[in-house]
């Protein structure tokens, strides 16, 4: 093609339209590692062994509290929904934790969480 049409800067214009091309910046290949397979969880064994923990964020105020601590039995999937306060710290969640769950199920085995920013930040 370029045998048919030349100017000089040719090769500099070609890479520029390319560059700011939406749909080849979208359409790039990756040039990272595969990734791995998902590995599926271990079905639990009883009751309250592995639990999920995850929280609902910037909630409208109610009774002081604007977050809400969603924590999930994977065995029988029973729910707790704990309110918690905007700035509540690692330190409260596992407070709370302890008097809302270790109280009526015991100390699950294993938690799983998306490792919220208040948790990973504190330990």
């Amino acid at each position: 093609m370029t045998t048919a049409f030349y100017w000089k800067g040719l090769a500099n214009w070609i890479k520029d339209y390319l560059r700011s091309w939406d749909e080849c910046q979208h359409s790039k290949s990756p040039r990272h590692a595969k990734y791995g397979l998902h590995q599926p969880l271990k079905v639990p064994y009883a009751g309250w062994t592995s639990i999920s923990m995850d929280f609902i964020t910037q909630l409208l105020q109610s009774q002081g509290k604007t977050q809400i601590m969603v924590v999930v039995d994977l065995f029988t999937k029973m729910a707790h929904f704990i309110g918690l306060d905007e700035n509540a710290t690692a330190k409260d969640i596992a407070d709370t934790l302890l008097r809302k769950v270790w109280k009526l199920h015991r100390l699950p085995s294993e938690i799983i969480s998306d490792m919220d920013a208040k948790l990973s930040g504190e330990f």
